[in-house]
């Protein structure tokens, strides 16, 4: 058993080699084999076909290729000018809407008192109902510190929180956990404001609070501004204008959603306060 096993190799070759000799003798030969063309032609055929397809699409890439017309070729040419084109105006129609928006912050910053600022961006807000708390690209390289009043060209934005060599969060005036001390622009009245969220129209708004029933006329369109008791926030910063006016009956006082004059869902840059001065 191991021999003719041993001779297997031997056998194919012999076997190959009569099968070689008998087709050399039948091409040789005018003669023709049907079912010998039919079988090869079953699985040469598929073959073929794949083959012309692959070629004719490669023929008419290089056809394109080379065929291109000097019309062809400019409008190619026009094409990329004109998305390059598009793509700078849209680049400087951005500039020029941040510029405005810088330029408008700096003419609020200097109508509010003579102090130093850091100017900065918005790189990053906080995941939830309301944007509380904003990540900005300024801080202790810049001379930021923790408890730094920050405004916007449309009033006050919050206070730093936390503070990074290159970045700092600041919380908002929304954040619920924040009290702002406020005055009425129109009566002077002194009060405090807090962040709530209103359930109903899904937006984050003010809550006035702390002012005697007997000692304010308060009306919707009032301007609160910061007062600058306690030292945080320089005085004179827009924080919003009165929305609605309420009777607190637990407190016998009256109370009254602000809404914020800083659009938080759209703040795009802000200044930090590094130095007031102390002024009240």
């Amino acid at each position: 058993m191991k021999k003719s096993f041993s001779n297997k190799p031997v056998l194919i070759m012999v076997i190959a080699i009569v099968l070689l000799l008998v087709l050399a003798f039948f091409s040789a030969s005018s003669r023709t084999i049907p079912w010998l063309e039919n079988a090869v032609g079953v699985v040469v055929r598929p073959v073929q076909t794949f083959a012309f397809k692959a070629s004719n699409g490669i023929a008419g890439f290089f056809r394109n290729l080379f065929n291109a017309t000097d019309a062809d070729l400019e409008n190619a040419r026009l094409k990329q000018e004109l998305a390059q084109y598009t793509q700078a105006k849209l680049d400087l129609d951005e500039l020029k809407k941040e510029n405005e928006r810088l330029r408008a912050m700096l003419n609020y910053a200097g109508s509010i008192g003579d102090y130093e600022f850091v100017t900065a961006r918005v790189i990053g807000k906080s995941s939830g109902v309301w944007f509380d708390v904003i990540t900005i690209n300024a801080g202790r390289s810049s001379g930021v510190e923790v408890g730094m009043p920050v405004i916007s060209g449309d009033g006050l934005v919050g206070r730093v929180t936390d503070v990074g060599l290159n970045w700092c969060k600041v919380t908002a005036i929304i954040d619920s956990s924040v009290t702002v001390a406020v005055t009425v622009e129109r009566t002077r009245d002194n009060c405090m404001v807090r962040g709530i969220f209103n359930t109903a129209s899904k937006s984050s708004e003010l809550e006035l609070y702390y002012l005697p029933t007997d000692l304010t006329d308060l009306v919707p369109g009032d301007v609160i501004m910061t007062s600058g008791i306690g030292g945080i926030y320089p005085k004179g910063i827009k924080v919003g204008s009165v929305e609605e006016v309420m009777l607190d009956t637990d407190t016998s006082g009256i109370n009254a959603i602000v809404s914020p004059s800083v659009d938080f869902l759209h703040l795009e840059e802000v200044m930090v306060i590094t130095d007031f001065g102390g002024a009240l």
